[in-house]
């Protein structure tokens, strides 16, 4: 299961945005009220674009070719997929490939190519059934509520109305590059079984890190609450 930790790990430092929505003060009567100004972008945004708004909002090709480049080859899969690949060397897993230096770097280079072949399936798949794979905030209230919403969303994706459905692009993703991986990988990731159980690890993965999404930014956001108060 060490995709699962390390994504959970990764995504805890990596997606700290705010979901919670803007207010705007009380606008005495007669005042004409200014342009609300949007916060300013935090890193998240600007450079990892990983994390989708917390209402589902127009998708351009231009934005989805961007987000298949940073979830294929930007920071978070490249630091991520080394840190897996460390867990796997110390877990020797798959035990076929033993340890050493090389085998980091096989390790490491296999995990990056899954995850471009990944990546690569579901962003093709995207554009065919139209489908908007970013991970939307529940905006909901409620331990259970909000983690159920961040399973599900594993498995749906948004519809250009910005209705929730069964997501093809994502699945189809997850078993293809599983399927496809079994041909560079060990014995223990070929046949029919073992290319399921590489498959349920990523879903698992992508689950933990959408429970991540979903509740670390309101720690995120009470912190630096705390610590405005506190100065």
């Amino acid at each position: 299961m060490f995709r699962l930790l390390v994504f959970a790990f990764v995504g805890s430092a990596a997606f700290g945005q705010n979901f919670e929505p803007v207010t705007t003060s009380t606008v005495p009567k007669g005042v004409i009220p200014s342009t609300t100004i949007p916060a300013e972008p935090d890193l998240v945004d600007q450079v990892l674009g990983m994390v989708g708004p917390s209402e589902p909002s127009n998708l351009t090709e231009r934005d989805r070719f961007r987000q298949y480049l940073l979830s294929a080859g930007g920071p978070v899969p490249l630091i991520g997929e080394a840190a897996a690949a460390g867990y796997g060397q110390w877990t020797n897993h798959p035990h076929e490939w033993g340890q050493g230096w090389g085998v980091f770097g096989e390790r490491y280079g296999s995990n990056l190519a899954y995850n471009g072949v990944r990546q690569t399936i579901t962003y093709g798949a995207s554009i065919l059934f139209h489908e908007d794979t970013r991970y939307f905030a529940s905006g909901r209230s409620g331990f259970w509520r909000r983690t159920s919403h961040a399973v599900i969303s594993t498995f749906t994706a948004r519809s250009p109305d910005g209705g929730q459905r069964f997501s093809f692009s994502s699945v189809t993703g997850v078993l293809g590059a599983s399927a496809i991986s079994s041909i560079w990988g060990p014995d223990s990731w070929k046949g029919t079984y073992n290319i399921g159980e590489n498959a349920g690890i990523s879903f698992a993965s992508t689950a933990a890190l959408n429970i991540v999404r979903e509740f670390l930014p309101n720690h995120l956001h009470r912190a630096s609450v705390n610590q405005t108060n506190v100065h």
